[in-house]
């Protein structure tokens, strides 16, 4: 019997540094610029009572150079990190949205070694752009990923999508 509450995962693929607070912002924080674009596109998206939304990183920190400035992960440091992740343990009602390419490819090399493996269990995996990324965008790209965000969201909740 299916849940009545389907969970979206979106994943990025390692915490920011706030230098106000010297702390890694929470994943896509409501006051950092790409949490903001993200929830207001979940938000311009809808969300059924049925579909309950979380956010996290796969690397729960910020990364650094040798130099001391932030770096983006590699594709092998996150299937490090993907491999003991906690959202293997949701159901197969669930959605996990990996945010940006590297983070897509990453949960695609994991999903088939577990496949491989025989473990079948898990979240289905999708991926779309980083809101980072979709906020230099032109308008038009911007519109279009309201409306794949509401499919991704649609497919979790098996509800027709916006139009």
């Amino acid at each position: 019997m299916r849940s009545s509450t389907t969970s979206v995962l979106f994943l990025g693929p390692c915490r920011k540094f706030d230098p106000a607070t010297e702390k890694p912002f929470p994943a896509f924080s409501a006051s950092s610029r790409s949490g903001k674009f993200l929830r207001a596109a979940i938000e311009a998206a809808g969300l059924p009572k049925s579909v309950s939304i979380a956010f996290d990183n796969v690397i729960p920190r910020a990364l650094f150079d040798k130099q001391g400035r932030e770096r983006y992960p590699s594709c092998g440091e996150l299937v490090e990190e993907l491999e003991k992740h906690a959202l293997w343990k949701l159901g197969a009602s669930d959605v996990v949205i990996g945010l940006s390419s590297v983070v897509g490819d990453a949960l695609e090399r994991v999903g088939t070694t577990r496949l491989a493996a025989g473990n079948v269990k898990g979240p289905k995996v999708m991926r779309l752009e980083h809101p980072s990324f979709m906020m230099r965008r032109p308008l038009p790209e911007r519109t279009d990923y309201v409306k794949r965000l509401s499919d991704c969201i649609a497919m979790a909740a098996h509800r027709p999508s916006i139009a």
